[in-house]
């Protein structure tokens, strides 16, 4: 009991001391550049990786070259992803992807396989959508370009075949012939 009667009377003394008057003045603290980067919201690109690992998990390690284009002049851009990594590619070429937000994820409007670059967008547009154009070749198929109209619901998946047409008509260079790719590395689960 006496402890407690100490330890509640030093309490007051401390308390005593301070007049209530005095203002206590806290340093500014700037935060590390890195703290700020760490709560940053994701980026458009963070969100195409991670669409593409969800999409592809048993893909492995991956390349991608990426672009962005409002190909629906909705004032959002679509993205256009060509995909590099010997889970996808063949003789005849690679998949470009054609991807629109969808809420806070992407949605397939294009899923072009056994293409090449370059790709571009045209002026022209189908169903509301530009028109886009691989570049096609190899796989015993002809070489050239590749007319991409959209048919309400998505891009052709066979640059090769119809509705896909041969044109010598190339637009806007989205994804260049020789791209700069992004790797993209499977995420490891934790052990445990």
């Amino acid at each position: 009991m006496l402890r407690v009667a100490l330890a509640a009377a030093s309490f007051v003394a401390l308390a005593a001391c301070s007049s209530g008057n005095e203002t206590a003045e806290t340093p500014e603290v700037d935060a590390p550049e890195t703290e700020a980067a760490e709560v940053a919201a994701p980026t458009r690109e963070d969100d195409i990786r991670h669409f593409l690992l969800q999409e592809y998990p048993e893909a492995g390690s991956m390349r991608y070259a990426l672009a962005w284009s409002d190909l629906d002049g909705d004032g959002a851009d679509e993205a256009i992803v060509y995909l590099a990594a010997p889970y996808f590619c063949g003789t005849g070429g690679c998949p470009t992807l054609v991807l629109t937000p969808a809420g806070p994820m992407w949605r397939k409007v294009g899923d072009i396989s056994v293409s090449r670059t370059p790709v571009t967008v045209l002026e022209s547009s189908t169903n509301g959508w530009k028109d886009i154009t691989v570049a096609i070749s190899g796989g015993g198929g002809a070489s050239g370009n590749a007319l991409m109209k959209f048919d309400g619901e998505a891009y052709p998946s066979n640059p090769t075949a119809a509705p896909a047409e041969m044109t010598e008509t190339t637009g806007e260079v989205l994804i260049a012939e020789m791209p700069e790719f992004i790797d993209l590395e499977p995420e490891v689960a934790p052990e445990g």
